[in-house]
């Protein structure tokens, strides 16, 4: 706990945005580990990073609907080179030796991305691509072995395979470059 409490303080210090470590709602369960049921979580723990960081005008939010699930929508606009959305989440506990990542969600008949950072880069993200059916809910599997890294849109060669990291970060983006108001519902997220 001083550990948080030191990095936290630095972090105020010199300006870095830290992870809040206290938030996170990882439950473990035989065979699989809950990372997140967004079941009366308060949302601390995930950003938004918008294409806005770019020059781009695309704009989300990220809100809890009854308290049950996770609700990420907004507009994805394609204005100033821009086309993406996405939310994340650090995710603290060492997770290691996941054979897959199932997730539950609800969309809107458009192709979204689940994106895994591990312990090896700060800036490639390990992506899987996944339709959603509009306004059904479904299970996703995603095997981590079919999970690609990228960097700005870019595949990248030479990179370790996901299932040799630590998952340290999970999130949710959308790029299908397709203007227009999206939302994407999140139940829960299950490693496997």
């Amino acid at each position: 706990m001083k550990n948080i409490l030191l990095a936290n303080c630095l972090a105020l210090l010199i300006g870095c945005d830290l992870p809040n470590v206290e938030n996170s709602s990882a439950k473990f369960i035989e065979g699989e580990v809950i990372m997140e049921d967004f079941d009366s979580k308060n949302l601390l723990n995930w950003k938004i990073v918008n294409d806005s960081v770019m020059g781009g005008r695309s704009d989300a939010t990220l809100k809890l609907k009854n308290n049950l699930y996770g609700v990420f929508n907004g507009y994805l606009s394609l204005q100033n080179n821009g086309g993406f959305s996405s939310i994340r989440a650090y995710y603290p506990p060492d997770l290691t030796d996941v054979k897959s990542i199932t997730i539950r969600i609800k969309g809107d008949g458009r192709q979204y991305s689940f994106r895994v950072r591990g312990n090896t880069s700060n800036w490639a993200s390990y992506t899987h691509t996944f339709n959603t059916v509009k306004n059904k809910w479904i299970e996703k599997e995603l095997m981590i072995k079919d999970f690609y890294p990228l960097y700005r849109g870019y595949y990248l060669n030479d990179m370790p395979l996901l299932s040799e990291m630590v998952i340290k970060e999970i999130g949710f983006m959308l790029s299908d470059k397709q203007t227009g108001p999206f939302e994407l519902e999140i139940d829960w997220i299950r490693a496997n």
